[in-house]
């Protein structure tokens, strides 16, 4: 008869997000999660992609037939290799989704947007080529694995220019070489034929800029579907290279104009850190800030920003996220949540980082007290117990003892001796 509460409050938004933290610390699942998952997902759709073509390349061409691949790939065969018809754009698009794996796995943004938009362009040209596909298993795996990528964004932050510029070099060249090699193989398929190398990447370059000079047409249903996949893919790869080069240089230069002449950002060391927004962490970041000190806030709430307080976006437990606000060389880190289980998890978290900033907990519930005492931070603080226990006291005019409730509720020794 108790079973509909007991689910009611299980699924409760507060207890679901505790039972959440203690999974995602107890499994480390911030060394791993969802970046390893997420790569292996997409370099399996990648092998998914590439397999068709390479098993009939290889039944085609190599087996056995070594001394005539170099005829076989020749533009000017009779036959053109049902390969190139069908499989090539899904070849190429796994090829660049088993290189963009490795980028998930270094959780690069750049490396998400490519494996977003070609898992997106790769459902499109299975569905374009045949529309009853859209229920085939791997079509809905690879649906599927968009959606999983898609609400998994907020997982890939890093942006490194260096990076970005070598994957979208390698996802470039991989897209010319596709363009210039199909083009040889179908250059039967246009008016007039694609006959050597120098026509095949001119037509390529032409097609992937979608300038179309209209001077090499294809006039055959293979050929035409062949330049369809050519312009998807191509656009793909420039609009992903656009905005992982281009964006951050762009965003950069915006935040140099909108920012207030003389604002600059703060040395994030010897700095204070707030991970929390309710009354206690907005009204401790206040005081800090009037005191003239350097802090960060930890929230991932982007409405709730503090004036002269810096802001960092994210999970307060997720060691990336630490990191990013410093915590590695802050003074102190505040855990003022008004969820007792997260400032617990912040302060394991803290641990797992061997971050030498002082740390300190707050706690809401009596009952939570103990708990959080086990994870050993520096300085508890229990101001909502303190003040029920002081107007309780009050109203029923027993003598307030100032020393005693401030050792109960404001606990300052050091981490790892029991309270007496």
């Amino acid at each position: 008869m108790q079973v509909a509460p007991a689910l009611r409050r299980l699924l409760t938004f507060p207890r679901t997000r505790s039972l959440w933290r203690r999974i995602y610390h107890r499994g480390r699942l911030d060394l791993w999660f969802p970046q390893l998952p997420l790569a292996l997902a997409v370099g399996v759709a990648g092998g998914l992609a590439l397999l068709p073509a390479v098993t009939r390349y290889l039944d085609d061409y190599l087996h056995l037939k070594f001394a005539g691949l170099t005829s076989s790939l020749h533009p000017l065969a009779m036959s053109v290799p049902e390969l190139i018809l069908k499989g090539v754009p899904n070849a190429a698009i796994g090829a660049v989704q088993l290189l963009v794996a490795i980028g998930l796995i270094l959780r690069s943004r750049f490396a998400w947007v490519t494996a977003l938009l070609m898992t997106l362009a790769q459902v499109a040209i299975a569905i374009g080529y045949n529309h009853q596909a859209f229920y085939a298993p791997n079509v809905l795996y690879v649906m599927a694995l968009f959606v999983a990528l898609l609400v998994s964004g907020g997982a890939f932050t890093r942006s490194s220019v260096t990076a970005s510029t070598l994957f979208a070099f390698a996802a470039t060249m991989l897209l010319l070489a596709y363009g210039v090699l199909g083009s040889l193989f179908l250059g039967q398929g246009f008016a007039p034929p694609i006959n050597d190398l120098q026509q095949a990447v001119y037509f390529t370059v032409v097609t992937m800029s979608t300038v179309g000079y209209g001077d090499i047409l294809p006039k055959t249903d293979d050929a035409r579907l062949f330049v369809v996949s050519l312009i998807v893919v191509g656009i793909t790869v420039f609009v992903t290279t656009l905005s992982a080069l281009v964006g951050p240089i762009l965003q950069g230069r915006l935040s140099h104009i909108l920012e207030p002449r003389g604002a600059k950002k703060m040395r994030r060391v010897d700095h204070y850190i707030i991970a929390g927004t309710g009354a206690l962490a907005r009204n401790t970041a206040r005081e800090l800030v009037q005191r003239g000190l350097g802090l960060v806030v930890i929230t991932d709430d982007e409405t709730a920003r503090v004036d002269g307080a810096e802001m960092e976006l994210g999970d307060a437990t997720d060691l990336d996220v630490l990191r990013r606000a410093g915590a590695e060389n802050a003074r102190a880190v505040l855990a003022l949540s008004e969820d007792d289980a997260e400032n617990a998890f912040v302060i394991l978290a803290l641990k797992d980082l061997d971050s030498p900033a002082k740390k300190i907990a707050a706690v809401n519930a009596r009952k939570n007290m103990e708990r959080v005492r086990r994870v050993q931070p520096d300085m508890i603080m229990a101001p909502n117990v303190f003040g029920g226990e002081v107007l309780a006291m009050a109203l029923t005019e027993e003598k307030i003892d100032g020393e005693k409730l401030m050792e109960r509720y404001l606990d300052v020794r050091a981490a790892g001796n029991s309270p007496a």
